[in-house]
């Protein structure tokens, strides 16, 4: 599992340095990765690519988001143009989920 993660954290690091367009798309992103982790994909049907994925034998979308935000938050330089955006919103998020969570 670990070597999974640590691998599929290469993989992310190289495609955000690669590609700058990717860094806040995590779509493309995921769509990146999931081409790069099969064989013949032009020739690959749905019906395979689902069993791919419900094998595990590709990586889960959430597991290649949670690696771009580990990266982005640790390497600067691969941050992407809205990085600083969301993480200006940060405190004001955080004060609203208070206020919800105190009015239930």
């Amino acid at each position: 599992m670990k070597k999974k993660i640590i691998n599929l954290s290469d993989k992310v690091t190289r495609l955000l340095k690669k590609k700058s367009h990717l860094r806040d798309n995590d779509r493309r992103l995921t769509a990146n990765i999931w081409w790069k982790s099969v064989s013949n994909p032009e020739l690959l049907m749905f019906e395979d690519f689902i069993n791919l994925y419900i094998d595990g034998k590709i990586p889960e979308s959430d597991s290649i988001t949670r690696c771009r935000r580990k990266i982005q938050e640790e390497i600067e330089e691969l941050r992407g143009e809205s990085w600083d955006l969301r993480h200006g919103l940060e405190d004001a998020v955080k004060k609203e989920l208070k206020e919800i969570g105190s009015s239930i």
